[in-house]
């Protein structure tokens, strides 16, 4: 499944990098250094390709995502506004280009504080082949708002020319009207170059899973009892549909309920099993077993941090992996004993599908250590923006052959770590 790569922003509050990325993603840094701005961009990007047109309140999905992104807010504070604001975004492994090639997604949004008003004025989806100018699936507003050009390949000639289109509306981003668009050409989703790798990308960023450990409602988890026939393979934000996932997934694969369980008695060795139960008709309930004990437990019965390594477990160990999971602070209210087990999920997850963690723990990058090459730390450039520096066994190499590990280094406030208020 295809990975993001890179992401690149300008003018966007205090971001002032082009970060590129891995399967697997460590993010260090002080509080208000940028890394819920960055993984923001990318809500952002799920939000505006995924959230449809509210025709009630008159909303477009781009017009709502950049709302819920911050709105007029999103403006560098240093920026005098009206401005326009940036973010590239770069896709591999796409399965529509088989040697490989990066595919770039730009768009560029006006942003006028004044009038609160937001406008896409340009975009296009662009794959570099090493020519002297990239080539271009598509470019829409980017001398005329309303219209642009598209990539269509001619069978005949067996060349890739370019078509202009007129009409697009420039309040949804143009990878999701591209249909649309066709529907008053001659041209053909067969002959229309970007049609089957916009269609890949928009499934990839709709797979896309975020999760945020101060945002999950324990309460909420403890005492929800979803109804039996929904598909849920994947847990929600506030995680209240955990004992639905689990019990889908039981159904979908075989291994999985072994594996669940075995990966709850790392952290909890008495116990005997877990499994889903039906209260009454329709509903579902989680059940703990224990060794010697022959009646269950129930989350309600559970610690908080159990009940959030349940909600781990079952996230990184799904056989139905999305396209990329985030997760924000994951050790919050574990016990500094289950941090080896959780950095061991994480990176067996990371085998499968790509992973950013952000983290706040030395105790948890004690165990990540041996990743040093998939940490990125958000350090300060100027007191108002930041920026990053990605560390490695090089840099570290004096320290490490004299036994320090990551969190250490990472709680006296190393500099070659970075990472501290001050």
């Amino acid at each position: 499944m295809a990975i993001i790569t890179s992401i690149g922003t300008k003018n966007y509050k205090n971001l002032t990098d082009h970060i590129k990325f891995k399967n697997l993603n460590i993010f260090i840094g002080s509080n208000g250094s940028g890394k819920s701005n960055l993984i923001n961009c990318l809500k952002f990007l799920k939000n505006a390709c995924t959230t449809l047109t509210d025709p009630v309140r008159e909303v477009s999905g781009l017009q709502d995502a950049i709302s819920q992104l911050g709105g007029s807010k999103i403006l560098d504070n240093t920026v005098v506004s009206p401005a326009h604001i940036s973010f590239e975004y770069e896709f591999l492994q796409l399965t529509q280009l088989p040697d490989n090639q990066p595919v770039k997604l730009f768009l560029k949004i006006l942003i006028d504080k004044l009038s609160i008003t937001s406008t896409l004025t340009e975009e296009h989806l662009s794959c570099d082949k090493g020519q002297e100018r990239p080539f271009f699936y598509y470019k829409f507003h980017e001398n005329e708002v309303g219209k642009g050009l598209i990539s269509i390949y001619d069978e005949i000639q067996q060349k890739t020319h370019f078509e202009k289109l007129d009409n697009i509306p420039n309040n949804i981003l143009g990878i999701n009207s591209i249909p649309d668009l066709l529907e008053d050409t001659y041209f053909t989703p067969k002959n229309t170059t970007v049609y089957e790798v916009r269609r890949e990308i928009l499934d990839v960023i709709g797979n896309w899973q975020f999760y945020n450990a101060n945002n999950m409602d324990l309460n909420q988890i403890r005492n929800a009892e979803p109804k039996m026939g929904r598909s849920d393979i994947y847990l929600s934000s506030s995680g209240e549909n955990l004992s639905l996932v689990l019990d889908n997934l039981i159904q979908q694969s075989i291994d999985f309920e072994e594996s669940i369980n075995e990966a709850i008695k790392a952290i909890l060795p008495n116990t005997r099993k877990i499994r889903t139960n039906r209260i009454g008709q329709y509903s579902l309930t989680i059940e703990w077993y224990f060794e010697g004990i022959n009646e269950p437990f129930y989350l309600r019965e559970m610690s908080d941090g159990t009940v959030r390594m349940l909600c781990w477990a079952v996230v990184l160990h799904s056989p139905k992996l999305p396209s990329l999971i985030v997760i924000d602070e994951p050790e919050l209210g574990l016990h500094v004993a289950w941090m080896r087990v959780l950095a061991t999920w994480i990176k067996k997850a990371s085998l499968k599908t790509q992973v950013f963690v952000t983290t706040h723990s030395p105790d948890l990058l004690d165990h990540l250590t041996d990743c040093l090459d998939n940490v990125i730390c958000f350090s300060s450039q100027d007191k108002i923006h930041f920026s990053t520096h990605q560390l490695s066994p090089e840099l570290l190499q004096d320290k490490l052959e004299e036994g320090w590990e990551l969190g250490d280094l990472y709680r006296v406030g190393d500099p070659d770590i970075g990472g501290w208020p001050w």
